[in-house]
């Protein structure tokens, strides 16, 4: 095989060209591993919410969407009273009436969730990291991810500070996180408080968390029962894991989309480390004619040409995987919410993977065309 110094060497040759190259792999790179933790993000933060021991009651024509899902609140309450198996604390039934809204921040659309004591006993993947929770009128608690999610600055959701939400001011009082879920991008206040400001008189859907998980099914098709035999509830119940894989399916095109955006960041890397290749290639005709002629066959000079384009791919994506790392955790929204874009061990392996894959391919071509040229010519210096 050729020696790696003489490869090093060649690349030092010509700098220029040779750097150019790296901080397009890098960019590549540093591309490839956005796209697929945004593609990770939106998938983990639907699985995040599934429990098998929550069920939704939704209005019977929502089928499994919230924003479609309309219930008279008086229903809610008899159904969050009456449903069985339901989890009991301190006298407080984990059934919570729950109305679920957007709010729009100029160009930016937030979720507001409209919460009673009982939705703290249900989700409890919420904790509060600052302040306290809604108590008094016209307070609100805001996820970690909602400031993203409505286009605003950390110092505008600090506790103390007022938001304005459907024209009325609401006094933030706390800060909550629920890594993982799409609970983080949601703003929650207290239900008849954001009843009165939207002038709503129903609620969205009742929310149960099942006493003993051991029992999931059984109490799960016990609700069931429940809601079908409730017809003047006009209720249906669903299970939160078919209410996620619903979230899943429709950000699957999103999703879908930056896969592909990440392959064709791989093939761009692919055709610079072949226009790099293929210059090496034309530049050095006589050189690598006179190794053929040394005795080096044409398959070790091929990939003598196969590493340096390897080596140029592994430094880019290298030094892309340290961008990802110095960049960390960013914020970012989607249409359905927000999520914390991190370059984890999955997505910076898949990135430097790329880096090598547009490595090899974009030096496969200029090596296989190098060892084909006639040995007379090559020596004569006709590419």
């Amino acid at each position: 095989m050729l020696p790696i110094s003489y490869l090093l060497r060649n690349l030092l040759r010509r700098r220029v060209r040779t750097v150019v190259t790296i901080g397009g792999i890098a960019v590549t790179t540093l591309l490839v591993i956005a796209m697929t933790s945004f593609a990770g993000g939106m998938q983990r933060a639907a699985v995040g919410n599934e429990r098998h021991d929550v069920i939704y009651l939704l209005g019977s024509s929502a089928e499994v969407d919230l924003v479609r899902s309309v219930v008279t609140r008086g229903h809610a309450e008899v159904a969050a009273a009456a449903a069985p198996g339901v989890l009991e604390r301190g006298g407080v039934r984990a059934a919570s009436v729950e109305l679920h809204i957007a709010t729009r921040n100029g160009n930016h659309v937030g979720l507001i969730r409209g919460v009673t004591e009982a939705a703290y006993l249900v989700h409890d993947p919420v904790t509060v990291t600052a302040g306290r929770e809604p108590r008094g009128p016209n307070e609100v608690m805001v996820g970690a991810l909602a400031a993203a999610r409505m286009g605003l600055q950390p110092a505008d959701v600090a506790i103390g500070e007022t938001l304005p939400i459907e024209r009325q001011e609401f006094t933030i009082v706390g800060h909550f996180a629920a890594p993982g879920t799409v609970y983080e991008a949601e703003l929650w206040v207290r239900l008849p408080d954001i009843m009165l400001a939207t002038k709503r008189e129903d609620v969205s859907c009742v929310v149960l968390r099942l006493e003993d998980p051991a029992r999931t099914d059984e109490l799960a098709k016990a609700v069931r029962l429940f809601a079908a035999r409730r017809v003047d509830l006009e209720v249906d119940a669903v299970a939160e894991p078919v209410m996620m894989r619903a979230l899943a399916s429709s950000l699957t095109p999103i999703a879908a989309l930056a896969q592909w955006m990440a392959v064709m960041a791989v093939v761009a890397g692919a055709f610079a480390c072949a226009n790099t290749m293929f210059a090496a290639v034309l530049a050095r005709t006589r050189e690598l004619a006179t190794l053929r002629a040394l005795g080096y066959s044409p398959t070790r000079v091929a990939l003598g040409l196969v590493q340096e384009s390897l080596l140029v791919s592994f430094l880019g994506g290298a030094i892309g995987t340290l961008a990802a790392l110095g960049v960390g955790a960013v914020s970012l929204r989607y249409p359905m919410g927000a999520l914390m874009l991190e370059a984890d061990v999955s997505s910076r392996a898949i990135g430097l993977t790329a880096a090598l894959a547009s490595g090899l391919l974009g030096g496969i071509v200029p090596a296989v065309r190098a060892v084909r040229i006639p040995l007379i010519e090559a020596i004569g210096g006709r590419a």
